[in-house]
């Protein structure tokens, strides 16, 4: 009996590290999340120390790894929200491995008055730096000339 619990849990985990598809639901992966959040202008220093403190709380409840809170300031806002021109900028960079955690802090950011806006994303581990075109062939027209044509053109 337990080793047949064993092999289907080995199983789940392999099929789920193995799929491109399920990968982000699996549960043995730990997953790194970007959670960005606007506050209110008008909070104080030590009120925006406490917001701070209050969420970082939360994630370490939830026992996530904080990998680093950036604060960025007082920002002009691209738009009026609630007649506001500015809010305070804090990113929290978190990891764990219950897909819970990004849940519950949305449902805690969305009731709170202090948060003007907030928004929470997984960080995906292979990111694509910019190598140029990748439809575009490599020195297409086999001459080592930088022309912007293209051409065999004398």
């Amino acid at each position: 009996m337990l080793l047949e619990l064993a092999s289907t849990f080995a199983l789940i985990v392999s099929f789920c590290l193995g799929n491109e598809k399920f990968r982000d639901r699996c549960p043995m992966e730990v997953r790194r999340y970007e959670s960005v959040v606007i506050f209110n202008p008008r909070l104080s220093e030590v009120q925006l120390k406490e917001e701070i403190k209050k969420i970082e709380a939360l994630l370490e409840k939830h026992k996530a790894t904080i990998s680093g809170v950036d604060t960025a300031g007082k920002k002009e806002l691209a738009y009026e929200f609630n007649k506001q021109r500015f809010g305070y900028f804090v990113t929290f960079n978190y990891e764990t491995d219950n897909f819970e955690v990004a849940n519950e802090l949305q449902s805690v950011l969305r009731i709170a008055d202090s948060v003007h806006k907030f928004q929470t994303h997984l960080v995906k581990s292979k990111a694509r730096k910019f190598k140029g075109n990748p439809r575009r062939p490599d020195n297409a027209s086999g001459s080592s000339d930088d022309d912007d044509f293209g051409g065999d053109y004398d």
